[in-house]
């Protein structure tokens, strides 16, 4: 006798919340874009089943995988033809009657998946389909109501696109799911040997979907900061767009967002940082990518939005988000002008380059907006995009009309720039007075930006500390120069501008750090012994010029420079080339060390023990972008890290008793 066990009350209360919600949109199934897709996966073997209900009104062409074959067309009583040409593309003639074309189409295929590396995996330890891979008919750019079940053998689960319905546990029969989205044009699912847990926090059903040993070490804590999250973004945004949020675990090395559900890599999981940081990014994508869909072709705005939103707000609570600006601001900085380019022009991908202007200089966008209109206007105009477009299209013009009009007042002169303009502006102090008055004092200067596309709109924060206290002023500027004079009671003691950095701009004198010798694509490689070319090149992410012999300091101006090698060779390297020590002594210590020359143009040095440090180091690197120096010890956790010292910032400017006489 099988035993099922039912979900009915996700039937009941989730499917009433999205009607109630008004987040249904159309739930008809015969709606001319609604589809209903049944899925029958069996990973042990590749193979694949399913079965699209559509109403088909015109002849259609789709591609399926290669192993996937089309084996049946149908309207009520009548086969459809279905034909496949030299190219592998796959044809469906329609009926032409008037009368039946408003008819549902059945349409059935299967097959055996090929393996395809991350583009899509189906396997036992996990299974990951995503859109227009070519796993499904896609008979349609049009969006509409989407009715997905995914059927699973014993030992698995499945989570799928948009809010779980019902899901049906049966002893040797298996695991059977059902989700609807209310509006969408993609199809996105998953499978593995997963553990469930489960609670309901706020409306919504929080699920962890991880293998046995990541469920009983992590789950529990992963739904902690998720409940966390949800209450605050909820709280800002309004209801999250699905009745479910399901995090799943991949053996890909993926994290990734889709409508109702992330995949997180299995490796990535145990970082004590992810639930921080990762976990609350691709819950806000809930809203903003997998809700409110980005019209790619005109730019992808979500993720500058996302990190603004969930990174930057998660370090605001924690007390650290000006750190978490300052970090931002050097790594643009130590961006390449050739490697720059305008936020429109994001449109996603690894590229390091772009993935900073379009997160970290998108985020910061978003914070100089709304600082310049205000939290109220700024969480309205958030409030209009989700509530007014959700499972909608939207383009960058659509979120400035949103912010216009909860401004009151038009904000496309402070976008425009912003977008289209690479680079971002440096700032300058200059003739800075003190004048005593009878009622106080006057402060006086002259603000000044600089770059390839200024002027930029800003809005600059000044403050000055008094004898009395901080006092905080707010300057516009929209031209090259900008003088200012402040009003005050008592004598000021210093007077320093944008001391939070609060504005997208150059952040002035910086140390030498490491991302600048791996965003430079003319960064060289002289590798001390041949054996570290691959290190070297593994550090950089790409291909690079390997230079030969043994000094790689002849070439005036030099590009960046990247030199490994042991111990002994690298600190012989460095004396044969009158090269400084480390400001601090760290040539020697631990058992493998990177730093960055200071006050040369970029040189890095990686020297380790032996072979096998050098490359425990070169692995964990790339977590260390924003430092100068990372030593690391014998049981390969950083011992020390950080960056060198620079000079004091020229914006802050010191006042003594004879300037204010």
């Amino acid at each position: 006798m099988l035993r099922h066990h039912y979900r009915c009350s996700l039937l009941l209360t989730g499917f009433l919340a999205l009607l109630t919600s008004g987040l249904a949109w159309s739930v008809s199934p015969h709606s001319s874009t609604a589809r209903t897709l049944t899925i029958q996966l069996d990973p042990a073997t590749g193979t694949l089943e399913g079965e699209l209900h559509q109403v088909i009104s015109e002849n259609h062409s789709f591609r399926l995988l290669e192993g996937l074959t089309a084996t049946s067309a149908r309207r009520g009583d009548t086969s459809l033809a279905l034909t496949q040409d030299a190219d592998g593309r796959w044809h469906l003639q329609a009926d032409s009657d008037t009368e039946s074309s408003e008819e549902t189409v059945i349409l059935r295929w299967q097959g055996t998946l090929p393996e395809a590396g991350n583009r899509h995996r189906v396997a036992i330890e996990g299974s990951y389909l995503p859109s227009r891979a070519g796993w499904y008919p896609h008979l349609s750019d049009a969006a509409g109501p989407l009715w997905l079940t995914i059927n699973v053998p014993e030992g698995q689960l499945a989570v799928g696109s948009g809010s779980l319905l019902e899901e049906e546990y049966a002893n040797g029969d298996g695991y059977r799911a059902r989700f609807y989205h209310p509006h969408t044009r993609e199809v996105e699912m998953a499978a593995g040997p997963w553990q469930l847990r489960e609670r309901t926090v706020e409306g919504v059903q929080l699920r962890t979907l991880f293998p046995t040993a990541l469920d009983q070490a992590f789950a529990e804590t992963y739904l902690n900061h998720t409940a966390d999250q949800l209450a605050l973004f909820q709280a800002r945004l309004g209801p999250l767009p699905y009745t479910s949020f399901s995090i799943a675990a991949s053996p890909a090395p993926i994290g990734l967002a889709f409508p109702g559900f992330t995949l997180l890599g299995e490796r990535v999981i145990p970082l004590p940082f992810i639930p921080t940081t990762s976990l609350p990014h691709e819950l806000m994508h809930a809203w903003w990518g997998a809700g409110v869909n980005v019209d790619y072709p005109s730019g992808n705005w979500s993720e500058a939005l996302t990190t603004y939103l969930a990174d930057h707000t998660i370090a605001q609570q924690q007390g650290e988000d000006e750190p978490m600006r300052r970090r931002w601001l050097s790594d643009l900085a130590a961006l390449p002008s050739s490697q720059d380019s305008a936020l429109v022009d994001f449109r996603g991908g690894p590229d390091p380059a772009k993935r900073l202007v379009g997160y970290q200089h998108g985020a910061l966008f978003f914070h100089m907006l709304r600082q310049r209109i205000g939290d109220e206007a700024f969480d309205q105009g958030l409030r209009t995009l989700a509530d007014e477009w959700m499972h909608r299209t939207v383009d960058w013009q659509t979120l400035i009309d949103a912010f216009s009009e909860a401004a009151g007042e038009p904000q496309d002169a402070f976008f425009t720039p912003w977008l289209t303009s690479p680079g971002r502006p440096s700032l300058n102090l200059d003739a800075v007075q003190v004048t005593p008055h009878s009622d106080g004092y006057r402060v006086s200067g002259l603000l000044s930006q600089r770059g390839e596309h200024a002027p930029w709109p800003l809005d600059v924060p000044i403050e000055v500390d008094t004898e009395d206290g901080i006092i905080s002023f707010v300057q516009p500027m929209d031209s090259q120069q900008q003088p200012f004079e402040l009003s005050l009671a008592s004598r000021p003691l210093t007077l320093e501008i944008d001391p939070s950095a609060d504005v997208l701009r150059h952040p002035g004198p910086m140390p030498p750090i490491l991302r600048q010798l791996t965003l430079d694509p003319t960064t060289q490689v002289l590798a001390l012994d041949d054996a570290y070319h691959s290190l070297a090149q593994q550090l950089l992410g790409r291909e690079a010029k390997l230079l030969q012999g043994s000094t790689g300091l002849q070439e005036e101006p030099r590009p960046p420079l990247l030199v490994i090698g042991t111990t002994t060779a690298i600190g012989e390297w460095r004396q044969d080339n009158g090269l400084p020590e480390p400001p601090q002594p760290l040539e020697t210590a631990g058992e493998a060390r990177f730093w960055m020359v200071p006050g040369q143009q970029p040189i890095g040095l990686l020297s380790g023990n032996d072979v096998e440090a050098l490359a425990q180091l070169t692995a964990s690197l790339r977590h260390h972008g924003q430092q100068s120096y990372v030593v690391q010890g014998a049981d390969g956790q950083t011992a020390q890290a950080g960056v060198w010292a620079t000079e004091e910032s020229p914006l802050k400017v010191s006042f003594t008793a004879r300037d204010v006489q």
